[in-house]
């Protein structure tokens, strides 16, 4: 009797007790940065490290948990700011975002709803890798803007350095380039000619 008390009680629970449905995806975050071999040792790309961490912060921003409110589907009762408040901090506890490894990224969502459950998780997972894209977008074009002002730098020092040279021959002709290897060769000249003379000297003698 006790037993089927404690089944039939058990049974009475489940049946009150609202179902619960969790949606999980995962994230391959990759290990390399385009940036690495360009910037080595002037820039810092974003590190594996922390990822976690990292999208948690994105996905619950404002501006993604606005994006969420759309998909899960409760702005449509056109609830007011406070009860949109609420509402975000119903879904962060309902949320969890873990890194199981170094370069994976998880994602998990519970609500009643199994069609909310896959949307909103699905949502979580398309925020969080369009704001990896466009960090690395932005760290490209920072690499970018970077190399491209120091070879503006380098081309005017060259230019620079190129016109004083040129100032500097036309001061000075015997500066020029093949002017030493010109100086030698007439030295040389000018010493077979002193020989010949010299050799020319003895025969008349």
């Amino acid at each position: 009797a006790a037993f089927a008390v404690i089944a039939l009680g058990a049974l009475a629970i489940g049946l009150v007790i609202p179902r619960n449905y969790t949606a999980k995806t995962s994230i391959l975050v990759e290990q390399s940065n385009i940036i690495g071999p360009l910037m080595e040792g002037r820039a810092v790309p974003t590190d594996v490290a922390n990822r976690a961490m990292i999208a948690r912060d994105v996905a619950f921003s404002r501006k993604a948990m606005n994006d969420i409110l759309q998909v899960g589907g409760w702005l449509a009762s056109h609830p007011s700011a406070v009860a949109q408040d609420q509402l975000i901090e119903k879904i962060k506890n309902r949320t969890d975002i873990s890194s199981p490894r170094g370069n994976l990224i998880q994602i998990s969502y519970s609500d009643p709803s199994p069609q909310r459950a896959l949307l909103v998780t699905r949502k979580f997972g398309e925020i969080v890798i369009r704001e990896s894209l466009a960090t690395k977008e932005r760290e490209s074009r920072d690499a970018f803007n970077f190399i491209d002002s120091q070879v503006a730098q380098y081309h005017a020092k060259l230019t620079q350095a190129e016109g004083e040279l040129e100032r500097y021959r036309r001061a000075n002709p015997d500066a020029r380039a093949g002017v030493v290897a010109d100086v030698n060769t007439r030295i040389a000249e000018l010493r077979r000619l002193v020989d010949s003379a010299r050799m020319d000297m003895i025969d008349t003698r």
